[in-house]
């Protein structure tokens, strides 16, 4: 049994930050004997604990994405500070957490960061929370099911271009499809079969609305 878990918690809620706590305690005495738990509130505080403790690393850091920024030392997310961990901390099992579904965002942590786990909070209550931070302290991975299903559509090559992403946010904000051309180089009928083709990798069969809601569900609005 390890003797010791070290953990930092980087997260702008301290109500979040002891729940984390609460889980680690729970797990206590069934992966280890003792438990160090450091907080941190933004990039700036998560810095200054990185920088004070770089020559005694930490087993885990779970970090959340939007977390108020460090301009000056250009720490501008979760993300960033990630980063920073992997950088200062290679060893470090790193376990991310957003309520973002963007594509843009969850790829960048996936190819920066590399993160051991991670979880977009609205798929997880506190029970799967804990299972997350089980799974990443026995050398697993563990993705939830919104980061899931973007590995698996990006392995499949299910991705939508920056064409077909734009014909979904100008539907979104109420443009008809047959004003579509306005705004993008392409022909009413390219257009429409551009739009069937992003029904189809979506797998939607209903109106232009189904289409919004189910690509906002997928991280593209």
């Amino acid at each position: 049994m390890k003797t010791s878990l070290s953990v930092l918690a980087i997260d702008d809620h301290m109500v979040v930050l002891e729940g984390y706590r609460s889980i680690f305690n729970m797990l206590e005495g069934n992966k280890f004997e003792s438990l160090t738990f450091t907080k941190a509130r933004d990039c700036k505080s998560g810095y200054d604990v990185l920088e004070k403790y770089k020559d005694i690393p930490f087993d885990i850091a779970v970090i959340d994405y939007s977390i108020p920024e460090y301009p000056e030392m250009k720490l501008f997310s979760g993300h960033d500070m990630a980063v920073e961990v992997r950088r200062l901390m290679p060893d470090c099992k790193i376990v991310m957490m957003t309520m973002h579904k963007e594509v843009e965002i969850m790829s960048n942590i996936l190819t920066n960061v590399n993160p051991e786990g991670f979880i977009n909070k609205s798929d997880c209550n506190t029970e799967e929370i804990a299972e997350c931070f089980e799974a990443v302290l026995n050398d697993e991975k563990y993705y939830s099911p919104t980061i899931s299903s973007y590995i698996k559509r990006q392995q499949k090559g299910i991705m939508l271009d920056d064409i077909d992403t734009k014909i979904i946010v100008l539907l979104s904000k109420g443009i008809r499809t047959k004003n579509l051309s306005k705004y993008i180089p392409l022909s009413d009928s390219a257009i429409e079969k551009r739009k069937y083709k992003v029904k189809k990798i979506l797998d939607v069969t209903g109106d232009d609305e189904a289409l919004i809601e189910e690509a906002r569900k997928q991280g593209y609005l």
